[in-house]
């Protein structure tokens, strides 16, 4: 039967390419739905393991850098396009299985939704699970934070080799207890803890420092470089993304990479070079205008992605909000988020189907919205790739994968 599913899935996703949709889930759904048990029989094979990446916020483009440090040794399966549901691994296992049914790799490295990740490990128990952070999220989905720490204790408990948590996330470390395996643990030293403030943390006047030592830790962020301690050793990045949470993910993704035996001055040489993951700092160029996609979708995110974008000269920002089921139906959190003086730039426009709700938040922050646009074909219409400028485009992931199709009838952009 697993054969069946493997070339039903096969069929289903050449089908969906051919009229240029992503095929992201829909194979995995019919392959599971043929096979229930596909994922547990294809993933139980690969010599290296399986890893699991989850959290709040981070987790592709941490799965891009561990994948492509691994990479550099191995064979590696990973779901490269941020598909983090169960069925969306299982169509990457459909799609990167040969036609006899089998999985040629060594290592699996896969990113999850923290809710479906409780529901993935019942099939499928992670050699190493990889804990980036936990904020809140999409409360009309999760509730409550607490409940979130709930679903990434049953990873953690689950996990059979070894165990990443960061330390400086109370509700990430206090998981320990759940462990049954070894934990290595990373962290942000005290200069830099200011920046890399939790939700509990944001009001108040005194940020809580750590008690104890880490594995791993992002020592300082000076000229552009990421200065990293492992072991006593000294990684400097020059990191090719958005926003400096990317350095404290990869101090977490240098730290499993150095614990899986790959040499440090390689680490240090492949994450220099990885260019961002989708819609996650990605870079579209549209005739002289260079747009720039970056993904928000919760309070902690959205901050996260503001300190980056105050580092950068843009012409142009665009916050685009969707309230799909995807991007959360609840549009709440955006007034936990302080736009005062965070938006560097002279024009600024609202945009998707959430455009007037954001544009009367900007309003209370005494922040001139140039224009309201909910139609995101209109808005991609008023960007004149014929005069050079930068756009900064904040926007909910739907609202994202929406802007890339309509981009991608104009100029080039990445296909996943």
């Amino acid at each position: 039967m697993d054969l069946i599913a493997i070339w039903s899935g096969k069929i289903i996703y050449l089908s969906l390419r051919l009229i240029g949709r992503s095929g992201g889930t829909l194979p995995g759904y019919v392959a599971e739905k043929l096979s229930p048990n596909l994922l547990t029989r294809k993933l139980s094979g690969l010599s290296g393991g399986v890893i699991v990446i989850s959290g709040t916020n981070g987790k592709t483009t941490s799965t891009k850098m561990l994948t492509a440090l691994l990479a550099s040794k191995y064979k590696v399966l990973t779901n490269p396009t941020g598909s983090n549901f169960t069925r969306g691994v299982v169509a990457s296992v459909v799609i990167n299985a040969n036609l006899l049914g089998r999985l040629s790799y060594d290592y699996a490295v896969i990113e999850l939704d923290e809710a479906y990740a409780a529901k993935f490990v019942e099939k499928v128990k992670p050699d190493y699970s990889l804990i980036l952070n936990v904020s809140r999220d999409q409360m009309d989905r999760f509730g409550e934070i607490d409940y979130t720490a709930k679903l990434l204790a049953k990873v953690v408990a689950s996990t059979t080799k070894q165990v990443f948590l960061n330390a400086d996330d109370k509700r990430v470390i206090s998981l320990q207890s759940a462990a049954n395996c070894p934990v290595k643990t990373f962290g942000v030293s005290e200069d830099l803890a200011h920046i890399f403030v939790s939700d509990d943390e944001l009001h108040s006047k005194k940020v809580s420092t750590r008690q104890h030592m880490v594995d791993a830790e992002l020592i300082s962020l000076e000229d552009g470089i990421t200065n990293i301690k492992i072991d006593n050793l000294n990684l400097n990045l020059k990191l090719n993304f958005f926003g400096v949470y990317n350095s404290q993910n990869s101090t977490a993704v240098a730290l499993v990479a150095e614990s899986l035996g790959l040499e440090l001055d390689n680490i240090q040489k492949i994450l220099s070079s990885i260019q961002p993951a989708f819609g996650r700092g990605e870079i579209i160029n549209y005739g002289k205008q260079k747009i720039i996609l970056q993904l928000v979708k919760n309070p902690s995110g959205f901050r996260q992605a503001l300190m980056g974008g105050q580092q950068i000269s843009v012409d142009k920002i665009v916050v685009a909000i969707n309230d799909n089921y995807a991007d959360g139906r609840d549009v709440s959190w955006l007034w936990d988020v302080e736009f005062t003086n965070k938006l560097n730039s002279s024009r600024v426009l609202t945009a998707g189907s959430r455009a007037y709700d954001m544009a009367l938040r900007l309003a209370y922050d005494e922040i001139r919205v140039d224009a309201v646009q909910p139609n995101l074909s209109k808005l991609v219409d008023g960007l004149k790739p014929n005069e050079k400028g930068t756009t900064l485009v904040y926007t909910t992931y739907t609202a994202m994968l929406r802007l890339r199709a309509i981009l991608a009838t104009k100029t080039k952009v990445e296909r996943v």
